[in-house]
């Protein structure tokens, strides 16, 4: 009877494939983009913190994943910016971690939220504020002389570097621009006639590798009065403001021009509708009314014009799983979230967020307060993530 060999020892590389740096980033670049991951992984050793801290792995980390995660939103009325996570428990981020070192006046209110930035508006004081809650560094601008008594009527916050491959989200370190809206109206001859009237819009923008505002630019806008939504999208290089009349505002970054231009024929006014982007890319529109969401898509016609075609409907009820029939006036949009093309709706006391690409859906938390939501968005740097554990951020 023959006897049954033992098996050889495994060699020191085969017994531990982990010790192998190459394999162990690339099973760390695969993990998913939202915080307590990376995060976790980097506590378990010094050796495994220099891996996930490294800057080339970051870069790669941030370039794999594309599109940085929701993280939460600013709930916003005048006096207030709190931060709500909208991560499962227990990697929930805590409020207080993303809370405003400056003092939050009653007459200040938060304009735009992107790029992991935060635009306030402190017109009391003739300026505005950028603030960058995880490395909660700010930065205060004034208006220019000619706009300190005229306030603006909303504004944008966006990152500005133009390195190749750079990906938005980890943008704490890039420069960024602001774009201040303002408007009013021309009466040339100060007469009491509707016709002498012409209302315009503004645009300057600010310039953080520069230090300094651009100059003016100007369009006029038909109809009398101007009523901005104070949700902004950015679609390619164009970001875009609904208008209280069937036209919206268009601001070409690259070209420094305002263009105004109509809303779908027949599509609603008013806080149910949203500007996203469509499936080509271009600019889109979204409407919700009751239990559907609607949507079309901008195209270029045979003969060069711009035409609005409708893409689909949805139903909201069974993407939401929802027991019974939203009724109409119970259900609102609360914001489009660009990175991860997605809308955030209330429907009743709950927020849900929609996946407008894979139509899933996730109940974020419930809500009784009527205020102004802003997406927060964001992915990793070497800094950022340091600054996260010694924050120790989350509450699990």
């Amino acid at each position: 009877m023959s006897r049954r060999r033992r098996p050889l020892p495994l060699s020191p590389e085969a017994a531990h494939p982990l010790d192998d740096d190459n394999l162990l980033h690339e099973i760390m670049l695969r993990l998913p983009p939202q915080p307590p991951y990376l995060l976790r992984a980097s506590t378990v050793s010094k050796r495994w913190r220099r891996l996930a801290t490294d800057p080339k792995f970051l870069r790669r980390f941030r370039i794999h994943h594309r599109k940085p995660p929701l993280l939460g939103v600013f709930s916003c009325t005048r006096g207030d910016i709190s931060f709500r996570s909208t991560l499962d428990p227990p990697y929930r981020i805590p409020p207080e971690r993303f809370s405003l070192s400056l003092p939050i006046r009653s007459n200040q209110m938060c304009l735009d939220v992107r790029h992991g930035r935060v635009l306030i508006d402190d017109g009391m004081r003739s300026r505005v504020i950028v603030w960058d809650p995880i490395t909660d560094e700010s930065c205060v601008l004034a208006f220019l002389p000619q706009f300190s008594h005229t306030g603006i009527y909303c504004g944008a916050v966006l990152c500005a570097a133009s390195d190749q491959g750079h990906v938005h989200g980890a943008c704490h370190s890039s420069p960024f621009k602001v774009v201040a809206i303002i408007s009013g109206e021309h009466d040339d001859d100060l007469s009491d006639e509707d016709d002498d009237y012409e209302p315009f819009v503004l645009a300057i923008v600010y310039s953080s590798e520069t230090g300094m505002w651009s100059d003016v630019i100007s369009t006029t806008i038909l109809g009398r009065g101007i009523d901005f939504s104070l949700r902004s999208t950015l679609v390619g290089n164009t970001l875009n403001w609904l208008l209280n009349s069937p036209f919206m505002l268009e601001f070409d970054l690259e070209a420094q021009s305002l263009a105004v231009t109509r809303t779908p024929p027949g599509a609603p006014r008013g806080d149910n509708v949203q500007i996203i982007q469509a499936e080509d890319g271009g600019i889109g529109i979204a409407n919700l009314s009751g239990p559907s969401l609607r949507m079309w898509d901008r195209k270029v016609d045979s003969d060069g014009l711009n035409t609005w075609v409708f893409r689909k409907s949805l139903e909201l009820q069974n993407i939401l799983g929802l027991e019974s029939r939203i009724e109409k006036g119970k259900s609102s949009i609360l914001h489009y979230v660009e990175d991860v093309k997605a809308i955030l709706l209330q429907v009743r006391s709950s927020v849900y967020m929609v996946q407008l690409e894979s139509l899933q859906s996730k109940k974020l938390f419930k809500s009784s307060q009527k205020c102004i939501y802003r997406p927060f968005t964001s992915l990793y740097t070497e800094g950022v993530l340091s600054s996260l554990k010694q924050k120790q951020l989350f509450t699990g």
